[in-house]
This record gives C-alpha cells, structure tokens and sequence, in this order.
C-alpha cells in the first residue's frame, strides 16, 4: 500500500516513520525543504521519549507534489489553517480509489476534505500520539494513546487495510461508526491543553502543576461540554475532564501543535479549537466566556508573531 503523508512535521513524520518501518511504501511530503533533505540523506531520527531509544528509518521525502500521485491513502498533517489550499492542490494527484484520511487537530477539516473528494473518499480520524518536531530530520516521540478512524460516508470496510497497516506501525487503531463524536472528543482535549501551554509557554504535563491552571482547564473543557450537550453529541469518554487531565499526563514531555507554532512565529489554529467552541456556543446563543478570552488572547499574540516574524 502507497501512502503519503501531506505535511511531514512532527505528527506527520511519526506516523509516517513508523508505518515505514513496517514496510509500507511511504512518501513524506512537504514544503520544508530542509527537513526533506535530512531524511533523504540521514534518513528520519525517531527518538523515544520514555526509554531514549532513537531509530533511523528511510522513508521517500519530496517537496513535489508529483510524488505522492496514485496513492493508496493520503493522509492529512497539515495545519488545519491551510487544509483547503491543500486540498485544492491535491485533488489531481488522487484516484478512485484514493483515501483521504485527516488526523489533524480542530474543528471542520472533515467538511473541507469532503468538499474535494467527497465522502466516498474522505476519512476522518483522532489520535492521542504526541510528538515533537526537533529540526531537519529528528523528531521524538513523545506519547501514546488510541487512534480512531472512520469513513465520512460510513463505508468503513474501506478502512480495514489502512488500519491494519496502523497496528503493525505500533499504533493502537480502532475503526468506529461515530464520527462526530471522535472529533469532538479530541477537540475537548485539544480545547483543555493546547492553548493553555502555548500561552504559559509549558509542555502538556506542566500544566498539571498548577491548582490555577489545573481549574481553567476545567473551565475551557467545561464550556465545550455545555456545547457538545446542547448540539446532541455523543462524546466517546465518560469523564471528559479527567481525560484531558490524563492525555496531558501521558504526554507529559510534549510540546503541544500551538506551543510549537508559537515558538516559530507560525500562525496557530485556535481559530479551529477553542475559537470553534465560541463559534458553536454563538450559534447556540449561549456564553464561552473563558474560552472566548483564551481565543482572543491567541489571536493577538499570532498577529503579534507575524509581525515579528516578518521584521
């Protein structure tokens, strides 16, 4: 099975590294021209953050978008800021039979992707791995938990190979009905932790050092459950909080997707995560008070980013 990976960063590189190592044919794609050509020479360091093991793997990297044509699955790590250029870009480089698998972080990604190639093609999915990006070449890996996937259309026989493949790359897969409610789950998680870190300028396990912090976490999560209730979704953990609370704990070391665009100057997506909660919450007519802070809060400090970066 060929399998392209759209935006090799730190997730990007995780899973594709690993499926490689299982003996997947694996293209890893992206714009950064530097990091592709450290794994075309070097080949990709995946450092293990729990016993320090580092493994060297030889996946194809490219810059061209040409590489990844007549894929089995395409798999979507891109920021969810720029997932419908890169949809549109794409879209000739697939097949019939083509898979188009988002596992990025937010709200709304799935809709754009089925805009494109449709629900027969899309799949949706969450994952609870963790990983850094530490420059060209060498990334760590730095947690580990379920991933789910699913088929937009319901077709989930169509998923069977790709997850499959996923178990033997070391990544608990399971293939569920639920849609909506796998996206939700992992947007409360992502909702709880990753702007609270970008913001304090903290990995995920630091937060919980904190009584103040541990109480706004409950907050931001607390609100998007309140949303989640009132649009009918079923949510696939009993206690969402206290999984929040244990993500953050099993990827202590991580630095979150938004504490990373901080730290590079990069746009980030709150507009997808907690942004999205006070989107829905408007809709719905009621508050999101401590989240509609921490939006505006991100927000300015990426305009504040750009300028800095662009001086």
């Amino acid at each position: 099975m060929k399998i392209s990976i759209i935006g090799s960063g730190a997730m990007g590189s995780l899973f594709g590294g690993n499926l490689a190592l299982a003996g997947e044919d694996v293209v890893l794609y992206d714009v950064y021209k530097e990091h592709v050509d450290a794994v075309n020479t070097q080949g990709l360091s995946i450092e293990d953050a729990a016993s320090g093991e580092v493994t060297i793997v030889h996946p194809l990297a490219s810059s061209d978008p040409e590489s990844v044509a007549n894929s089995d699955v395409l798999i979507i790590f891109v920021k969810s800021t720029t997932t419908e250029s890169v949809a549109a870009q794409f879209e000739s480089f697939t097949g019939a039979h083509t898979i188009v698998l988002t596992l990025q972080n937010g709200l709304g990604n799935d809709a754009i992707l089925c805009k494109y190639f449709g629900a027969q093609r899309t799949a949706i999915g969450v994952t609870s791995q963790g990983a850094t990006f530490f420059g060209p070449g060498k990334i760590r890996h730095a947690g580990k938990g379920p991933t789910y996937i699913t088929m937009a259309s319901g077709d989930e026989a169509k998923l069977h190979d790709l997850a499959a493949a996923f178990s033997r790359a070391g990544f608990e897969t399971h293939v569920s009905a639920e849609v909506t409610g796998l996206v939700w789950s992992k947007l409360i998680v992502n909702v709880g932790i990753n702007a609270l870190t970008a913001l304090l300028n903290v990995n995920n396990g630091q937060l919980l050092e904190y009584e103040d912090i541990r109480q706004v976490m409950a907050d931001l999560v607390n609100e998007a459950l309140v949303v989640a209730a009132k649009k009918g979704i079923h949510l696939i953990y009993d206690d969402p909080l206290a999984q929040v609370y244990e993500v953050a704990r099993k990827t202590a070391s991580n630095s979150s997707s938004m504490l990373q665009d901080f730290r590079k100057n990069r746009q980030t997506e709150i507009d997808f995560m907690n942004g999205a909660i006070v989107n829905e919450a408007q809709k719905l007519g009621i508050a999101a008070p401590v989240n509609e802070t921490v939006t505006r809060l991100v927000r300015t400090l990426d305009m504040l980013h750009t300028q800095k970066g662009t001086t």
